[in-house]
């Protein structure tokens, strides 16, 4: 019997998040998160959802790239944002109770920022990286036909996944959601919280075809 598995499981509690960022470089020297958005699931229950802005004591400017894709708009950040100092409590209530961390890239990308947050704030983020849930490295487990084998350490599976390359397997949440069917306003993505609503629905259909 199955019941063990994730997909029946109705009382673990996921946080999903995403990180905006002034860039795609992965250290802190160079880049740093201005919105978290993250939402709160119990089952397949949402129950709160949180859109941090955050400012930074910082000289980095971001990049026009990213200033164009993420929509960055100064002003709001300048009316709502929060030093990082205000709300990490917030972020590490979230993350530390959660049963397990959902996000897209997470383990090639946000992983970086939140672990340099927990450092910068004099903390360590190690206990968090076992509960991490990658839906682009499960999804390239799915699509690439490689499963994850119970009882096998199901990060190192994920790492193994996110480093796999094969031509034709496309597995960024736009392609995902709209090969699913998912009806979300995709004009709208690089948002972090519609990008976690779309990410959401994405991981419904993901668990189904993993066994953990």
């Amino acid at each position: 019997m199955d019941e063990h598995l994730l997909r029946f499981d109705k009382k673990k509690t996921y946080v999903f998040i995403d990180c905006e960022t002034l860039n795609l470089c992965l250290n802190d020297c160079h880049n740093l998160p201005w919105q978290i958005g993250m939402i709160k699931m119990v089952g397949e229950d949402m129950v709160d959802q949180k859109d941090i802005y955050i400012k930074w004591d910082t000289d980095l400017k971001i990049s026009e790239d990213a200033a164009r894709i993420t929509r960055y708009n100064q002003s709001k950040v300048d009316r709502l944002g929060l030093k990082p100092e205000e709300i990490f409590a917030t972020i590490e209530d979230w993350l530390d109770n959660a049963d397990y961390i959902v996000g897209h890239n997470t383990l090639g990308f946000d992983l970086y920022l939140i672990k340099d947050y927990y450092k910068f704030m004099g903390k360590s983020s190690q206990h968090l990286y076992s509960k991490f849930i990658d839906t682009n490295a499960v999804a390239k487990g799915v699509k690439m036909g490689i499963p994850y084998k119970q009882g096998d350490d199901f990060l190192e599976y994920q790492y193994t996944m996110y480093h796999r390359r094969q031509k034709g397997i496309r597995t960024n949440l736009t392609a995902l959601g709209k090969e699913f069917g998912i009806d979300v306003d995709y004009d709208n993505l690089h948002d972090a919280v519609n990008d976690l609503i779309l990410n959401i629905k994405v991981w419904e259909k993901l668990k189904w075809q993993i066994d953990i």
